[in-house]
């Protein structure tokens, strides 16, 4: 699998900012007062478990969905073809102008270029 944008996965990275807010609970509770304080907290035990649950399967969620988000915006796809074992082809264009008649200080310019090109290429390549 490759991608189109790669450089989008580091956003990933942002993952973290909702997992700090959850993990060290940054909302600011109001104190109401209450007169019967003994039956709230026979509910509170009860439902404390379970709220705890959900506040987990919650955060999982959006995680699971930002990731999600920023996976389909680096627009992954499967390549068809193998690159790796093919043959690449190549087009070579030389300037045969005046000015590579020019002799330099190994020769004629056109002809050392062509050289260098002849000992650079890879044993694989086709040309055109």
């Amino acid at each position: 699998m490759q991608f189109k944008y790669p450089e989008l996965l580091y956003a990933l990275f942002l993952l973290v900012i909702p997992l700090i807010v959850h993990l060290f609970q940054l909302r600011k509770f109001e104190k109401v007062p209450f007169t019967n304080v003994a039956f709230l907290k026979s509910v509170a035990i009860k439902t404390r478990k379970s709220s705890q649950l959900k506040k987990w399967l919650t955060l999982i969620t959006r995680l699971l969905l930002f990731a999600a988000i920023i996976f389909a915006f680096s627009q992954p796809y499967f390549s068809k073809n193998n690159t790796l074992n093919k043959t690449t082809e190549t087009v070579i264009y030389l300037d045969n102008s005046f000015s590579m008649q020019a002799k330099g200080d190994s020769g004629i310019l056109l002809k050392r270029a062509v050289q260098d090109i002849i000992t650079n290429i890879p044993e694989n390549e086709k040309f055109r």
